[in-house]
């Protein structure tokens, strides 16, 4: 039932020419290098992890508190600034830790210098603090101490805050809390405080304070991240600002627990498959390459076996602007048999007005079926970007559904969630809601792309209940943000395209995405585009390779690892997904569908390291299992057709469990015939 004989092989045209193995770094990350393991600290009962400057994962026994404490400086249009850091001393103690060092932000005209003291005593406190003074003038948006608060510890807990006006006292809202915008300024979840004090269960409590400044919570989960941010400087004060020439910037935050922790968990992981969702995975499709690069008959046969429900064509509806895309991508979308996915930028000049009929005349002519149009509106004005208004949507369908049947003409975003969240369209001239994915809005470390594949399952979970019973559609999906705010800092020259993530070449990309239609499919999203069609953004390589293969870690003539994983969503797309739960969602990920007479499961290694998985709620009979990581990748990539025709070996399942061991990032399809 919806499951493709794997068995049958290919064309000998797909397969690539054997090259030398790609080093293991390359592999699994897309780096030439395998990044520094995190220094294990203890201040007291509390644990944490020193990434760089960067305090990573702080516990208290089984108890998450936040998932990051740092620095930041933002420039105008809100890029991050790197720090380059110098005099790195760490001393660590059995029960309290001490790490001192000097930061320096440069770029353009922006110029920083700060002292840090990162400290953990033995009664269970840890302060980060900075002092800092501005070389010269600058201009800014932010800079101060963040703290990631972890959302199992926070979400529907009470909280007591006291600031300048005074105490306040509430619960941490379950729901996506939008970023306020009152016509002039941004808002936090609530008011600016110092002191914040936090019952993450019955028996423990967190504390937070703040010298020289101070703090405010915003609801990451707006941009798919699985946080709620605490931050220095409140969005009230406005940016971009100017700061003069020796201005102090001096931040003191303390994190402190109080009471008696949950026991820490014991362990391998397991992913759990439950019952019937009652209803199939996401429609799965993929993004045209913004390059219109032609497709060769290998591409176009390898994206084919993907089997994609559509693909997205960005058009902007101004005068002369979406003609030549719309043909091309017609094109395309006929040689794979993928329906066309609409996305239409609405200009604000009200140009589109005019160019909906004739769009509708070149869908007639074509013929290509139309999976759906998604609708966002350009700025008009100053402020956040808009979500699209009923008028539009209505304009929209009125034009085409005569055109392409009753398709779903969905509003939103072509930015985030946060912009449709500020005002959630309740019109029902609105039948769907757009928006898209990135989990490196904020930040693109390795463990912050995987702890935001749940941020991706909260937000699209929280989009369908408020905006039922409309369809949710997250498009596009990317791993890179397609265009600032760019986490690493803005593009030096001779980096790769800001849009570009090595990531994407690597195993880390085939388990995130893995884990990410995981987490779509729990959530209920109707359909979801990933990446593009092929190049450094896509899913295959193309026939010469990529542009710079230097930076680049992908292969002439080759598939990207994530190819796999569409694959197999793509061959199993008639079949009822299953729920499945994960008792650690940064580590272990993946989906699975009820195949005739047994399951279909992909579960994949969320972590840097090799992980003993185990897999429960499978019928008993016996499983084949095919495994792609560091030790199959080379062939997987260079013959995809083969790897997958391949028999995969055979264990039987026992007690209703598997137990895989699998290497960092692998991916492992697992068939169990009952």
């Amino acid at each position: 039932m919806g499951d493709r004989d794997p068995r049958q092989p290919g064309p000998r045209d797909l397969r690539a020419r054997p090259t030398s193995p790609r080093p293991v770094p390359r592999i699994r990350t897309g780096r030439a290098e395998l990044p520094e393991p995190p220094i294990a600290l203890r201040a007291g009962d509390l644990t944490a992890d020193l990434v760089g400057i960067d305090l990573r994962r702080i516990r208290a026994g089984g108890l998450e508190l936040a998932s990051r404490i740092y620095m930041a400086l933002r420039d105008a249009p809100w890029n991050t600034i790197p720090p380059v850091v110098h005099d790195l001393v760490i001393a660590r103690e059995a029960r309290s830790f001490r790490i001192t060092f000097r930061a320096t932000h440069r770029h353009g005209a922006m110029e920083l210098d700060w002292e840090g003291t990162i400290e953990g005593g033995e009664d269970g406190t840890i302060r980060y603090a900075m002092d800092g003074t501005t070389r010269v003038p600058i201009t800014l948006s932010r800079v101060g101490i963040n703290l990631h608060l972890a959302l199992g510890a926070a979400l529907g807990r009470p909280y007591r805050a006291e600031g300048a006006d005074g105490a306040r006292s509430g619960t941490i809202d379950p729901a996506v809390v939008p970023q306020r915008w009152d016509g002039s300024a941004l808002h936090g979840a609530f008011p600016a405080f110092r002191t914040f004090a936090l019952s993450c269960t019955d028996a423990f409590t967190l504390h937070l304070g703040i010298e020289g400044d101070e703090l405010e919570v915003e609801d990451h989960r707006n941009w798919t991240d699985a946080n709620l941010k605490v931050y220095a400087q409140p969005l009230a004060l406005g940016f971009p600002r100017d700061l003069p020439a020796g201005t102090r910037i001096r931040q003191v935050v303390t994190l402190r627990g109080e009471g008696t922790p949950p026991p820490a968990e014991s362990g391998d992981p397991v992913l759990t498959v439950g019952p019937a969702l009652g209803r199939w995975l996401p429609g799965l499709g993929l993004r045209a390459a913004d390059d219109a690069h032609p497709l060769s008959g290998r591409e176009a046969e390898l994206l084919a076996e993907l089997a994609p429900d559509h693909l997205r064509a960005d058009l902007r509806l101004a005068p002369g602007a979406w003609s030549g895309p719309l043909a091309a991508v017609t094109a395309e979308a006929e040689r794979i048999g993928a329906a066309l996915e609409l996305a239409l930028a609405i200009p604000a000049d009200g140009s589109a007005e005019a160019e909906l009929p004739a769009l509708a005349a070149a869908l007639r002519t074509s013929g290509t079926a139309v999976a759906r149009a998604l609708v966002h509106e350009e700025r008009a004005r100053p402020g956040p970007l808009p979500s699209a208004s009923a008028a539009a949507v209505a304009r929209v369908r009125d034009a085409l559904v005569p055109v392409t049947g009753p398709v779903v003409v969905a509003g939103g975003s072509d930015n985030a969630w946060a912009e449709v969240n500020r005002a959630r369209p309740m019109d029902p001239a609105i039948e769907g809601i757009a928006f898209p994915a990135c989990p490196a809005v904020h930040a693109a470390d390795d463990d912050a792309l995987m702890e935001n594949v749940d941020g991706l399952r909260a937000t699209v979970a929280d989009a369908v209940a408020v905006c039922a019973p409309r369809s949710i559609h997250v498009s596009p999906i990317t791993l890179a943000t397609r265009g600032g705010p760019y986490p690493a800092g803005p593009a030096a020259e001779g980096d790769l395209p800001p849009h570009v993530d090595v990531r994407q070449a690597a195993l880390f990309g085939a388990a995130w995405t893995a884990g990410a239609i995981g987490a779509l499919a729990a959530a209920g999203a109707a359909s979801a585009t990933f990446f593009a069609t092929t190049g450094w953004t896509g899913v295959v390589e193309r026939d010469a390779g990529p542009p710079d293969p230097v930076r680049f870690p992908g292969r002439p003539g080759t598939v990207h690892p994530a190819w796999h994983v569409l694959a197999d969503a793509g061959a199993w797309k008639a079949a009822p997904a299953r729920i499945t739960g994960s008792s650690a969602p940064t580590r272990l990920g993946g989906f699975a569908v009820e195949l005739h007479g047994g399951l279909g499961v992909v579960v994949a290694n969320l972590t840097a390291g090799p992980l003993r998985a185990r897999i429960a709620g499978l019928p008993a009979g016996s499983a084949e299992i095919r495994i792609l990581d560091e030790a199959s990748a080379e062939g997987a990539l260079a013959d995809p057709i083969g790897f997958r025709a391949a028999p995969g070996r055979r264990e039987p399942v026992m007690d209703g469990a598997l137990v895989l061991g699998l290497l960092p990032y692998a991916v492992a399809r697992i068939r169990v015939r009952a």
